[in-house]
């Protein structure tokens, strides 16, 4: 019998994640959980959408949930609520089969969505709730924490250091032994030589800092 699944988000990522189901096989979409009132009833990619979160789960029971939401900040906040509310839900890794790993070679958390032909070699350890897209890669002996999104074509060089909330941009590339701060974000196409401070956005080759979130403009 198929495991029962709910997306959470029923947009562009929402959509994104449930091929990516489909393309793993055993697992029974039951739908989206979406907070937006309009969507609820319609069908996207032939899957139904549930209902706002809070209408949701409170009726299903031992389900496993994943996320499709683009912002870390609204993720983390809606993993601990469910944590909170319930004991019965599960946030399985949703792994493509074309990923490149060994279960010896890599520790995981719970909730990460690895996209298909990323690439992840030895000595890795990854948090929770991360988002990789297709064709990432990194290397040996890199550490990344929880509720980041590593975009397409990322390319992370061995011994980096990648705290939570992290936000790395299509194709961006960070040579070895760098330290990304918690809440940096790096912009698409850029090739990051030094390490980044917390909550930095850096772009450009070479990378340099555009400005610090939440910073007073």
């Amino acid at each position: 019998m198929n495991k029962k699944i709910v997306i959470v988000g029923a947009g562009g990522q929402g959509k994104n994640i449930s091929l990516l189901i489909e393309q793993i096989g055993g697992w029974d979409i039951l739908g989206y959980v979406d907070d937006n009132p309009q969507l609820k009833g319609s069908m996207v990619r032939g899957y139904l959408v549930l209902g706002s979160f809070q209408d949701v789960f409170n009726s299903l029971n031992n389900v496993a949930v994943v996320f499709a939401i683009g912002k870390s900040e609204i993720v983390k906040e809606k993993v601990s609520l469910l944590k909170s509310m319930r004991k019965d839900l599960s946030f399985p890794n949703i792994i493509h089969p074309t990923v490149s790993f060994s279960a010896k070679d890599v520790a995981i958390g719970e909730g990460n969505v690895i996209n298909a032909n990323v690439v992840l070699t030895t000595g890795i350890a990854l948090g929770s709730f991360n988002y990789f897209n297709r064709c990432s890669s990194v290397s040996h002996d890199v550490s990344i924490g929880s509720f980041c999104f590593i975009h397409a074509g990322v390319h992370l060089s061995g011994n980096c250091v990648i705290g939570d909330n992290v936000w790395l941009g299509v194709n961006s590339t960070l040579i070895e032994g760098l330290k990304i701060g918690s809440d940096a974000t790096v912009g698409a196409g850029a090739v990051v030589l030094n390490d980044v401070r917390a909550r930095a956005i850096v772009v450009g080759n070479p990378a340099k800092i555009l400005r610090f979130k939440n910073e007073d403009k």
